[in-house]
């Protein structure tokens, strides 16, 4: 089978590590991908939010089987070019209609109460000053959301009224607000491949989203993951899969097409499980620690959701735990780091380390940082403290100029330092 996988970040080269290893693989492209993909696929150039680019590199390469990794050619409408204009190659992603849940926070929460799904009570903006007087006067802390693509970073908790404010007008100008309540509880993120009929089930993760130790910070696109979780309760998982059937039952209403991963982005609460977002796609960096923990073949069912057949059989996981440290530059989340050389890479490795590039480059046959988050350090061990532990001794082996980590990820105190 001759595969290509869309986008240039971690969870890219997550995948593109994880297929590689299938023996159904013939042929592995990854556009634009990154040094790290280079290891495992051949990188090819594409303007992957141009939907006729891509048809055209699906068509050249001869692919068998789509991948879409980030969530902007989703919203581009990329899934539903190639479906169009390349029927013979199967694409593991939604149509836009079906990302909609991802690329609009106000479609995405009105479809929740349309069909019964739990979630924070929520007011949407299109008037801005109609926002900041409404803000003025609601309970803090309070969350401001853009209504479209934001990179993981178009949230703001404002703890204080100028805090909100400030967040309305500096979240992007073109888009409407969803401003919703704030929910106290414990994130966790819910992933199922879907062939738009039955699902299966992921193993959770816990994704850190802030910049700073004690969850403090501005929101990021991530800075570290673990997984197993230790509250997957029954009862959570009845309430997951009841959100699941709820979710596919709409989107057969809505005629909105979605063969691909389903991320339910939830809060557990005093007062029972609320869903904060969708995704549709894999979450990064949850990615990287589900695929170091999946123990079978991942492109069966990459291919069975993508055709609408969608195996029976639940992909199998590891016991051992796995535990992701993102490295990042510059100013992030505000301004990445680029042309920092990069050290340290192969004794991080040397330890025992996983190491997926994210926003790296070779500049002259040396790596240089190109984005704002650098690097993934994931450990694997039979128990989570030895997985951080040997996450944390790898992140210690790398380094570049302006690099900063979180050192709390997986626990609530303390530090694996």
């Amino acid at each position: 089978m001759r595969i290509l996988v869309l986008g240039k970040n971690g969870r890219e080269h997550a995948l593109v590590w994880k297929i590689s290893q299938s023996p159904l693989v013939t042929a592995l492209y990854c556009s634009p991908g990154n040094p790290g993909t280079a290891q495992d696929a051949v990188n090819v150039p594409c303007d992957i939010l141009d939907p006729h680019a891509v048809v055209a590199l699906t068509k050249k390469l001869d692919i068998d089987l789509l991948v879409i990794g980030p969530e902007d050619p989703l919203a581009a409408g990329v899934a539903d070019a190639v479906k169009q204009h390349h029927p013979s190659c199967a694409v593991f992603g939604p149509t836009c209609a079906g990302a909609r849940l991802e690329w609009s926070k106000a479609y995405s929460k009105g479809f929740m109460k349309k069909y019964g799904i739990p979630t924070a009570e929520y007011t949407t903006f299109t008037d801005r000053a109609a926002a900041i007087a409404y803000l003025r006067e609601c309970p803090l802390p309070i969350v401001v959301k853009a209504d479209g693509l934001a990179a993981g970073k178009g949230v703001v908790i404002a703890y204080t009224c100028d805090e909100a404010v400030s967040a309305v007008a500096h979240l992007p100008a073109e888009q409407s607000l969803v401003v919703e309540e704030f929910l106290v509880g414990r994130e966790v993120s819910v992933f199922a491949i879907t062939d738009g009929y039955i699902y299966h089930v992921l193993e959770a993760a816990e994704d850190h989203k802030q910049l700073h130790d004690g969850d403090t910070g501005p929101n990021t696109g991530g800075m570290g993951a673990y997984s197993p979780v230790d509250y997957m309760t029954l009862e959570l998982s009845t309430v997951v899969r009841q959100i699941l059937d709820r979710t596919l039952f709409g989107l057969k209403q809505e005629n909105a097409e979605y063969r691909g991963m389903i991320y339910l982005g939830l809060m557990v609460t005093a007062s029972g499980v609320k869903l904060l977002e969708y995704n549709a796609r894999f979450g990064d960096p949850e990615c990287q620690v589900l695929m170091i923990r999946l123990d079978c073949d991942i492109v069966p069912y990459l291919y069975g959701a993508a055709v609408g057949q969608l195996l029976t059989i639940p992909p199998v996981w590891s016991s051992d735990a796995a535990a992701l440290v993102v490295a990042c530059g510059g100013e992030y989340p505000a301004q990445g780091s680029k042309g920092a050389t990069i050290n340290g890479l192969e004794q991080a490795q040397a330890r025992g380390c996983i190491v997926f590039h994210a926003g790296t480059a070779l500049a002259e046959g040396q790596l240089v940082t190109n984005g704002g988050r650098i690097l993934n350090v994931v450990g694997k061990r039979p128990n989570l403290d030895g997985a951080l532990r040997l996450a944390y001794q790898g992140m210690k082996e790398i380094s570049f100029a302006d690099m900063r980590y979180r050192t709390d990820i997986g626990q609530r105190k303390g530090s694996h330092l």
